[in-house]
């Protein structure tokens, strides 16, 4: 089910039946017989003939197959008599299930105690040569209930060959038939998909390009299918090479052609599924690519007239000529997101995250790849078959919508496809009728269906697929069909078809709306048609809140990237490659301008995506006057990931100082090697990470007031991998290093799904360094995101307590805690809010976060009373308090309590009613987790002994000095000695400190220029000013901040946005392998340190792969461009061998 999971009525019928072999498809409906509805029943009947005979005394009947939601009967004529063929033992079953007595063998019963408790699915009947099997479908009309019993996760345990046997009281008589059951005709397997498609793309008719495609590997590496058929490779170069660009570019070039008759153009139509689960859905997709890739043309009837039922409508004949259509259409099939989903039955990924609620914040791979092909192909249309609501549903959705969107531009496509959808769908079906949620919302209450004339199916949020694509200017249809049957396969496939029809003869005019669509963003275009369609619960325009400006998009959103401890500019670099996966466009600044420094990230607004750019960055709306909404609403990267997002209302600000960005990594602050600690700002997920890596790798942590204080030498290495921020400590710490935590964290949020998954927060542990533990004795900590946890498990350990799903009022029902309470707001809904707060700052659970900061929940609660012995930490403020999301009566939260921390039992309480991990997105929240599990004594800082103190400041005139003149850094054996000109300076030769910079004086009064200076045993370089060069490359060699030469040392420059490093004698290594801190890397020519790409060695004869931060890959395998490789221990590529089960070929490529 899309989203969902709603009761529905019994819809009986089944349009295809199979005759003994023979395929009889029930009459396409005319008017007078459009409300009938048929029984599902196959009947095979032949009295005249002789079907089975006898051999050896066994009589052998026909195979024959039957499926779980049809009904069937079997009549045969034997050569052998019986007065009453009932009375014979007999039996049904196979190796798996056992063989049993018919009698034992019961239909599924839909219901409280129900299960396998029906009528007996076998009726045996008959007289003399005549004998009649009668099957009672064994999970009566359809596969795909989960409560109260689960259907849907019990089906497909039971497809396989039976053997139904009878056999006479004396032995004499025994009768076989071989029974193969099946939930439903055009039924697949994830391996009968994989077969199907490529037998299509093998039999694909002449002269038409089929292809298959792998866009991805899902978490349990299975390949992600793609079909594509187009007319020749020609049109699909023409679309993503010629239309594509000049589309998202020049817009208003396309529409002048078009308008002028003189646009020659294909355009892409894409059918999807998400949830695998939801399996007519991939079947449809998969009949699909089979019928667009072998046919020559398809038929059907639709139904024409007002409204959605099937009374008073006339049937229209439709046939689609695939060559025609290709000359106008590329078709995508997408066959499923969610491959290990399709294997294990499950609507989740692997990790058990929804993916249709991930389609914005792209959290998982597989989300990943499917967002990159849709906005890699830019389609006209997006139809995303799902299941299984009470009626046959077809989006547009109901309000409140995205004041994002365009939908002047779209409602009334969005609003005719769904219709011929429909219309299409119920003309081949037993449907009667289908729903559109937008039309039942604005029949108003009482007239339209009860479900949705309050909202409740909304769009906006871009989580789920098909509303993500209207963002991107698609036509984007959810479309749930009523059932797991063939009945409602047939729904959606001539729903998918339907849709094709519409889109084929009113191609135009919908390419001109998409056109509008991308020039309005180009050009900053606001108009108030698109305010029209943003209506609230009474139907009155809300229109866009523009908070007294006079346009509500802005000019530019500025990213900061200056390393600071408020900022965390890993995720604001991270938003460059999202970006770019979603068709938007980031630049950098090329000079300092205001507040705003070079190298910031800045997107300019005026661009075909702004909408969805706007959507990502603004703080969103308040939809809290709707009566229901359907789940998380809030994208806001910025507070919701922790980084500095500022929207410029200010036209051309940075005209002519953008440029495409330049930097592959985000800026690194530069380190001081002559201090010995570095504090490590606790202000970021790749902080977090960070500091669980060095702790794991046994180096000493120690926590600080927000932060944490490692070596240099230790802030340096993950320095190297982590965009983190660092200030240098002249102070020693001293007190208990952080250790490894094992946290326990039960739950399975799938439960009542039917199958296991991880909990979330273990899944958010895991992603942050910490080690989870499936025992309460193994772990140091306990973590409890939902309420499926027992009393007992609290007070053993230090425990924290969060909303997730009825967390905290587990703990209040369970009444060990006297006076604590948690208050709902009205319905006890899952409602979701970002808030403005106050935080106790002193604190150490608060480590990092401001006095003034934000809170994200989605639990609907806060505590209402606080136990003796606790106090609060985050209080909702009292005013402004809430930013955006859906929150029925906000105001009561105003002032609240929503996060405490005591101690029960003696051990530590953290009690938060908000959800910190919510999906992978609420990284900004993560520290509330972390800072829980380190939360330590601070260490105490000592002053370091002067003996133990590096050299922090310029040389002095009593120490030795040598020149030599020269802009090329020597090697040591160039730098003078005793035996070549060795100059011993004296004393009045001085480093002096002039408008807060290095100079050297010589004896003779000059000032040194260009020249290298060594004091003790370091070397410094001065410049044509004849000041000390710091930070920077003088020739081969590297001046660091301190002014010293580099080495034996990393050096991260961030002008080439790479690693290099810095051999003994200060030169820079390349084309060769280092080892540093028991890891290996390569260094490219130039120095540039090799990431994220093969290395071939001569010297090993052999292939290497160094990962994204450098270092060489060992013992793992690695999945590229769609192919695994596993890398041995010292990094060799393995080939022609099995590995852990899994072969790999002579191009060490993993074949399946």
């Amino acid at each position: 089910m899309a989203r969902k999971n709603l009761k529905h009525q019994i819809i009986a019928g089944l349009s295809t039946t199979l005759l003994l072999g023979m395929l009889v498809v029930n009459p396409v409906f005319s008017r007078e017989e459009a409300n009938t509805s048929t029984q599902p029943t196959t009947t095979i009947s032949q009295p005249e003939t002789v079907t089975a005979k006898v051999k050896d005394g066994v009589v052998t009947l026909k195979d024959d197959k039957v499926y779980q939601t049809a009904n069937a009967s079997f009549e045969e004529t034997l050569d052998i008599s019986q007065e009453d063929w009932s009375k014979l033992t007999w039996t049904f079953g196979n190796e798996k299930h056992g063989v049993k007595p018919i009698e034992e063998w019961k239909t599924w019963l839909q219901q409280e105690n129900g299960g396998f408790v029906g009528e007996p699915m076998f009726e045996i009947s008959g007289t003399n040569t005549q004998l009649k099997i009668t099957y009672h479908s064994m999970f009566g009309e359809k596969v795909d209930k989960r409560w109260p019993v689960n259907a849907r996760r019990t089906y497909r345990n039971y497809i396989g060959d039976y053997e139904l046997k009878g056999t006479s009281s004396d032995g004499k008589v025994v009768v076989k038939k071989k029974i193969t059951i099946r939930p439903y005709e055009s039924f697949k397997t994830h391996e009968e998909m994989l077969q199907s498609i490529e037998e299509s793309r093998s039999n694909a008719h002449a002269g038409r390009q089929v292809t298959l495609e792998t866009i991805g590997v899902s978490a349990h590496k299975n390949d992600m299918k793609m079909g594509i058929v187009a007319e020749n490779q020609a049109a699909i170069d023409d679309y993503l090479n010629h239309i594509t660009p000049e589309m998202l570019k020049n817009p208003d070039k396309l529409l002048a052609e078009l308008k002028a008759g003189n646009l020659n153009y294909k355009l892409p139509i894409f059918v999807h599924n998400t949830h695998a689960d939801e399996q007519p859905g991939i079947d449809i997709v998969t009949d699909l690519f089979r019928d667009f890739a072998t046919k020559e043309s398809i038929s059907f009837q639709t139904l024409v007239g007002e409204g959605t039922n099937k009374e008073n409508k006339m049937t229209k004949d439709v046939r689609l000529n695939i060559e025609e259509l290709l000359k106008h259409f590329i078709f995508i099939f997408d066959f499923t997101e969610n491959p290990d989903g399709d294997i294990l039955n499950t609507r989740s990924f692997a990790n058990g995250i929804d993916p249709n609620r991930d389609a914005g914040f792209q959290t998982n791979p597989e989300t990943r790849s499917v967002i990159t092909q849709i906005n890699k192909w830019n389609p006209l249309a997006l139809l995303d078959i799902h299941g299984y609501q009470e009626s046959f549903l077809i989006e547009p959705a109901t309000p409140p919508h995205d004041p994002n969107f365009e939908l002047d531009l779209f409602a009334s496509a969005l609003r005719e496809n769904a219709h011929a959808m429909g219309n299409a769908g119920i003309a081949n079906s037993n449907q009667p009728s289908y729903l559109i949620p937008l039309e039942e919302f604005l029949k108003g209450p009482g007239v339209g269906d009860e479900e949705y004339t309050a909202g409740g199916w909304d769009d906006s949020s871009s989580g789920y697929t098909g509303v993500y694509a209207v963002y991107q200017g698609i036509l984007g249809h959810t479309m749930e069909i009523p059932a797991a049957n063939q009945d409602a396969y047939r729904a959606g496939l001539y729903g998918v078809l339907g849709s094709i029809n519409y889109l084929n003869e009113n191609r135009d005019r919908l390419f001109e709306n998409k056109l509008n669509f991308f020039s309005r963003g180009i050009h900053k275009v606001e108009t108030k048609d698109a305010e029209n369609y943003l209506i609230g619960p009474d139907q009155k325009v809300v229109g866009r809140d523009k908070k007294g400006r006079d346009v509500y998009f802005p000019d530019y959103y500025v990213l900061p990237l200056t390393p600071s401890k408020d900022n965390d500019t890993d995720q604001a670099f991270s938003m460059v490659e999202y970006f770019k996966r979603n068709g938007v466009e980031v630049k950098e600044l090329t000079k300092d301008i205001g507040d705003y420094k070079k190298g910031d990230l800045v997107i300019d607004m005026a661009q075909a995506k702004r909408g969805f750019a706007n959507h990502i960055l603004y703080q969103g709306t308040n939809e809290s006057a709707w009566k229901e909404m359907y789940a998380e609403v809030i994208a806001n990267f910025p507070d919701m990931r922790g980084f500095k997002a500022v929207p410029i209302f200010e036209k051309g600000k940075f005209e002519g100082a953008l440029t495409e960005v330049s930097q592959s990594v985000a800026p690194r602050v530069s380190i001081d090697h002559n201090v010995p600690y570095y504090k490590v700002a606790n202000h970021s997920f790749a902080g977090i990470k960070a500091i669980n890596e060095l702790i794991h790798e046994g180096k000493k942590v120690y926590t600080t007031e927000d932060g944490f204080i490692v070596s240099t030498s230790d802030f340096e290495r993950v320095l190297a991998q982590y965009s983190i921020y660092g200030e240098p400590l002249y102070k020693k710490p001293v007190g208990e290093a952080l250790k490894p935590i094992k946290v326990y964290a039960p739950g399975n949020p799938n439960e009542d799904l039917g199958y296991d998954s991880p909990s979330e927060i273990s899944l958010s542990l895991k992603q942050m360094g910490f080690d989870v533990v499936d025992t309460l004795e193994e772990a140091d900590a306990v973590i409890l995101d939902n309420g499926s946890y027992d009393k007992t498990v609290l007070g053993k350990k230090p425990t924290m307590i969060f909303g997730g799903e009825r967390a905290l009022w587990t703990l209040q029902s369970a009444e060990v805690l006297p006076n604590f309470e948690v208050t709902f707001a009205p319905g006890y809904k899952s409602y979701e809010g970002l808030f403005n707060v106050t935080v106790d700052d002193k604190n150490p659970l608060a480590s990092g976060y401001q006095k003034d900061d934000v809170f994200y929940s989605r639990s609907g609660m806060w505590i209402s009373s606080i136990p003796e012995g606790f106090k609060p930490v985050i209080t909702a403020k009292e005013k402004d308090h809430f930013i955006s999301g859906w929150w029925q009566e906000n105001e009561q939260v105003a002032g609240q309590v929503l996060a405490i921390e005591g101690k029960y039992e003696n051990q530590p309480l953290f009690l938060y009613s908000g959800n910190p991990t919510n999906k992978f997105h609420t990284l900004h929240s993560y520290r509330w987790v972390s800072n829980f599990l380190w939360n330590k004594e601070h260490a105490k800082l000592e002053e370091i002994p002067e003996s133990e103190r590096p050299t922090t400041e310029a040389p002095t005139t009593h120490e030795t000095t040598t020149t030599q003149s020269g802009t090329t850094t020597p090697s040591y054996s160039e730098v003078p000695s005793t035996t070549n000109n060795v100059v011993t300076v004296p004393k009045e030769n001085t480093w002096e400190l002039k408008d807060g910079q290095w100079i050297f004086k010589k004896a003779d009064g000059s000032v040194a220029k260009k020249e290298w200076i060594k004091t003790g045993n370091k070397w410094y370089y001065v410049d044509e000013n004849g000041v000390m060069v710091k930070n920077r490359w003088v020739g081969d060699y590297y001046v660091a901040d301190s002014g010293a030469m580099a080495l034996s040392e990393w050096i991260y420059d961030t002008h080439y946005g790479s690693w290099f490093y810095v051999k003994e004698d200060g030169s820079f290594v390349e084309n060769d392998w280092i080892q540093t801190n028991g890891q290996w890397y390569y260094l490219n020519a130039g120095g540039y340190m090799a990431k994220n790409e093969w290395i071939y060695d001569t010297h090993y004869g052999s292939w290497f792969y160094v990962k994204e931060d450098g270092k060489l890959a060992q013992k793992e395998w690695i999945e590229l461009n769609h192919k695994w490789y596993y890398l041995k221990s010292g990094g060799y590529m393995a080939k022609n061998e099995v590995i852990d089960g899994y072969k790999v070929n002579a191009a060490g490529e993993w074949v399946k």
